[in-house]
């Protein structure tokens, strides 16, 4: 009876830290915008505070098995606004994190996906394991593939155009 009391528990605890998935940061001109996960990451829903506007992403890359998805906010353009990300563990071996990449447009105000351009082929077909090299101004994605680990280095042209770079 103790052990399923304890289980019991612990299972209320950990519903209630997954679904934690509000997360609020700050604009260049600090001006909160918050991000909102519906219905477990179905969709997000962003604000920001000094708009009246309330953008809504529908195509949210979630866990099929399952795994956690939460944000990550970064300047992932080194434009110097702040961006985020929707990120899980992968569903084969988990051995890397997905990332789903919205940048912000401050001309629109909006958020965009940002997306591997067509008819370039990177060595990973989504963005993993993402880390920034804020000194060079790229951003790394790196993946599996069979027995080996790849590494696309990505950098963005002076129209925030995302370029590959060769390897």
């Amino acid at each position: 009876m103790k052990n399923i009391m304890i289980s019991l528990i612990l299972g209320l605890f950990h519903l209630s830290v997954y679904s934690q998935t509000d997360t609020t940061f700050y604009s260049k001109n600090h001006i909160p915008i918050t991000l909102k996960s519906i219905n477990d990451f179905e969709k997000v829903e962003i604000r920001i505070s000094n708009k009246s506007q309330v953008q809504l992403i529908e195509e949210i890359d979630r866990s099929i098995t399952d795994k956690e998805t939460y944000f990550a906010i970064a300047d992932y353009n080194f434009d110097g606004y702040k961006d985020f990300s929707c990120c899980h563990i992968d569903d084969g071996m988990g051995v890397y994190t997905v990332y789903q990449i919205f940048i912000y447009n401050p001309k629109t105000n909006l958020f965009n996906e940002l997306q591997i351009p067509y008819k370039v082929y990177p060595n990973c077909e989504m963005f993993c394991d993402v880390k920034l090299d804020k000194k060079r101004k790229r951003l790394l994605s790196s993946c599996r593939g069979g027995a080996r680990w790849h590494t696309d280095s990505w950098t963005f042209d002076k129209y925030g155009k995302l370029k590959l770079l060769k390897n």
